[in-house]
């Protein structure tokens, strides 16, 4: 029997009835991955160049923050490390944009909220790990443990934002995975810094 030619006439009879499933790639995102998208892991997360640039600066101020922090002090006084760093380094960089935004009367107000959400990378990023290391520290009773998954999950972060921040400025495959081997290098230095700490 002739096969029917489906719609683009490529002569695979397509077999399909009513009430047939779509395939998945066209179905719409589950629970799980559309919460994923809201995380700092997921590459739907940031949307330009400037945003991954940040939360590269932020991963790297909140791993260096466990790394001090874990030196002498115990779960609370990395929180505290880590928390106050990474609010002075947002501080400090939102400063001169809220300041030239504040100069201007008409749209002051809107303008002054857009600077501030400008920075918000820095803090969600930078604050990343730290989730991670008190719920391990919580869960395990182990801090040394929790602090090294941390650093090593800042590490995966600057290479995959790294690597996002390559491919949307235009890079290949291969250059996007070298910029990642090189942000990742960065969390690298950082558990370095952490071993000479200790």
């Amino acid at each position: 029997m002739a096969r029917t030619p489906d719609r683009d006439g490529s002569g695979v009879a397509t077999g399909a009835s009513p009430g047939a499933s779509t395939p998945a790639a066209s179905a719409p995102p589950g629970p799980f991955r559309r919460l994923f998208r809201h995380t700092p892991l997921s590459r739907y997360r940031w949307h330009s160049e400037e945003d991954l640039s940040q939360a590269i600066y932020g991963t790297v101020i909140g791993a260096a923050g466990i790394a001090v922090g874990s030196a002498h002090g115990d779960l609370r006084e990395i929180v505290l490390t880590v928390v106050v760093t990474v609010a002075v380094y947002w501080a400090a960089e939102r400063y001169a944009d809220v300041l030239a935004a504040a100069v201007h009367a008409a749209g002051r107000g809107e303008r002054v909220r857009a600077a501030l959400r400008r920075g918000l990378p820095v803090v969600e990023a930078g604050l990343t790990p730290l989730v991670l290391l008190v719920v391990l520290a919580l869960l395990t009773g182990r801090l040394p443990l929790a602090v090294f998954v941390a650093l090593g999950l800042a590490t995966v972060m600057l290479g995959g934002f790294g690597h996002v921040a390559a491919r949307r400025a235009g890079a290949s495959v291969v250059q996007a995975v070298c910029w990642g081997l090189c942000s990742a290098a960065l969390g690298g230095l950082v558990i370095g810094l952490k071993m000479l700490l200790h």
